[in-house]
């Protein structure tokens, strides 16, 4: 997170409501670039530090065999999609009920357009709108509405939301697709724009059909405020906001932890490194570490099932108990 403005220089404008980390919310973003969610910690930290613990992320189920990175974000209770709605559909309802059951107010992302618009899936989306006689989009993809539907009528049936935000991301002049781009080409881009709206649950449709029909309403004003940013020239090019919509600024103390975070990161990395070269018997260590992750992905779909597994059986015993059962 820091990295990207300490040492590459991204500058992050985000503007809007903000996400309050003390209601359960679902937050919903068009997908850009497969880096739109590293470049949002931004956007959140600027708001509130604490909504980079409160935040949940939906990913692609792919990413939980990255070693390190893969099994950290398993380890923080993300929720990993195969991007099939019937193999998702168990795995999200459970996901949510873990999440409403820990009595923690967490906030959900999730990328309605179920990728992100690379050439690939921008081909796709084009032969998929001449078959159903869709609008053409140019700045985003038509947004897959089942998940969207299943999420916030679970979390309403948990009671587990009152808010939600629609995000819209767009990058100034850049587009850096990939984490390879990154890593491999050092590509960032100059200027990442954010614009954050708040919507009261209780605004949205009461049906699965309403549901929808406001999703797919709400991504075609979504293409249309991305072709009046991307039409204007670079050096002016802002989002459109409302009349009461704030501008977050990254506060003196904010920055202060920022830059204390890099700075533990290439500390533990350096630590660790040098370790690694001049302790071999640290393979042990990433051997037994190594084990258990695979371990867990192979006989629960990951550490993260784990837990929730630990969690349920933890909860069956308690009612299961000769003092529950007498009451």
């Amino acid at each position: 997170m820091g990295l990207m403005e300490i040492i590459f220089g991204v500058k992050v404008t985000v503007t809007g409501d903000k996400v309050d980390h003390a209601d359960p919310a679902l937050m919903i973003m068009n997908h850009r670039t497969r880096l739109d969610w590293l470049f949002y910690w931004n956007c959140l930290f600027r708001m509130d530090p604490w909504l980079l613990i409160s935040e949940k992320i939906t990913l692609k189920g792919i990413l939980r065999f990255v070693p390190g990175a893969g099994w950290a974000m398993g380890s923080n209770a993300y929720l990993f999609l195969q991007r099939s709605f019937i193999e998702d559909k168990s795995r999200i309802t459970k996901m949510l009920e873990y999440y409403a059951k820990t009595g923690d107010s967490y906030q959900v992302l999730l990328f309605p357009e179920g990728t992100d618009k690379c050439p690939i899936a921008t081909a796709r989306m084009i032969q998929f709108a001449e078959e159903k006689q869709l609008k053409q989009y140019e700045y985003v993809l038509h947004p897959k509405t089942g998940g969207f539907v299943l999420m916030v009528q679970k979390m309403r049936e948990l009671g587990y939301i009152k808010y939600l935000y629609d995000v819209t991301v767009a990058y100034n002049d850049a587009i850096v697709q990939s984490e390879v781009d990154l890593i491999k080409l050092g590509a960032t881009p100059k200027q990442v724009h954010f614009d954050v709206r708040k919507i009261s649950i209780g605004d949205l449709p009461a049906s699965d059909e309403g549901l929808a029909q406001w999703l797919t309403a709400l991504w075609k004003e979504k293409e249309e405020r991305l072709r009046r940013f991307y039409t204007q020239p670079i050096e002016k090019r802002m989002l459109d906001t409302h009349a009461d919509s704030e501008i977050f600024e990254l506060k003196e103390n904010s920055r202060i932890i920022q830059t204390l975070i890099v700075v533990a990161w290439v500390f533990v990395t350096a630590f660790w490194s040098y370790f690694w070269c001049f302790y071999p018997l640290q393979g042990f260590w990433f051997l037994f570490v190594f084990s258990v992750f695979v371990g867990a992905q192979y006989a629960y779909g990951g550490i993260e099932w784990l837990a929730i597994n630990a969690s349920q059986w933890r909860e069956n015993k308690v009612e299961q108990s000769p003092a529950r059962a007498a009451q």
